[in-house]
């Protein structure tokens, strides 16, 4: 158990160190009386009723379930195939429409492509506007990962039709897919990071998409830096 966590929670964090040079962990907790509060120097009253209700909330609920936050993976170089996706002519879409119809045309665009990305063992990295940036390779790494990203865009394409009749609309997606070397890492800052991958490879996905047709898919990869379809 977390206890700086804890008492983060609890709004009272300000008695974190306390804690930490009493060792009191998850262990010890519940046994804590309001004396041994008193006594590693929680004063107030009402910060020592607050803490004997939590620690008595804890007892009745069982083993606590609040960890350690996730570590973030360092950067490291992977092999991957990157996928581009989005809706042709959405800016269309979206004007034509109002702001509800095209939360729910969207909404059932991604469920659908991030569906298909995942049944390959691909992962969604991230939604953009309309465009969906998936990765197969990272953070899991398949022998194939080529051809599932192929095979996802193919299946993506055939899912427009099904699409397009669900939603009445006349629906078609842009693909660039390309396979190389990333760096696959958290990316952010202290208020909000996430795993991702950079690199020309992720790029060169994003230019071929912007050059496919509706409903076309272009692929390459990367050889002294230029694309081959």
């Amino acid at each position: 158990m977390n206890v700086e966590a804890w008492l983060t929670d609890l709004g009272l964090d300000q008695y974190a160190e306390a804690f930490s040079e009493n060792e009191i962990d998850g262990e010890t907790l519940p046994a804590l009386t309001g004396d041994d509060l008193k006594e590693i120097g929680v004063g107030p009253l009402g910060h020592r009723k607050k803490l004997l209700a939590a620690i008595a909330e804890l007892t009745a609920e069982g083993p606590t379930t609040i960890e350690e936050p996730a570590a973030v993976p360092a950067g490291e170089r992977r092999q991957v195939t990157v996928l581009f996706a989005d809706l042709s002519n959405f800016t269309g879409l979206s004007n034509g429409l109002g702001a509800e119809a095209t939360h729910v045309l969207l909404n059932r665009y991604f469920e659908t492509v991030d569906g298909i990305v995942e049944g390959y063992g691909g992962a969604i990295d991230k939604h953009i506007g309309d465009n969906v940036m998936a990765v197969f390779g990272a953070p899991v790494a398949h022998t194939d990962d080529p051809e599932r990203a192929v095979r996802a865009a193919l299946d993506i394409h055939a899912a427009m039709t099904d699409l397009s009749a669900e939603l009445e609309r006349s629906l078609t997606a842009h693909i660039g897919i390309a396979s190389g070397q990333v760096v696959a890492s958290g990316t952010g800052s202290e208020a909000h990071r996430e795993y991702t991958v950079t690199g020309d490879t992720v790029n060169l996905a994003s230019r071929l998409q912007e050059k496919a047709e509706g409903g076309a898919r272009m692929a390459g990869k990367m050889i002294t830096g230029a694309p081959v379809s």
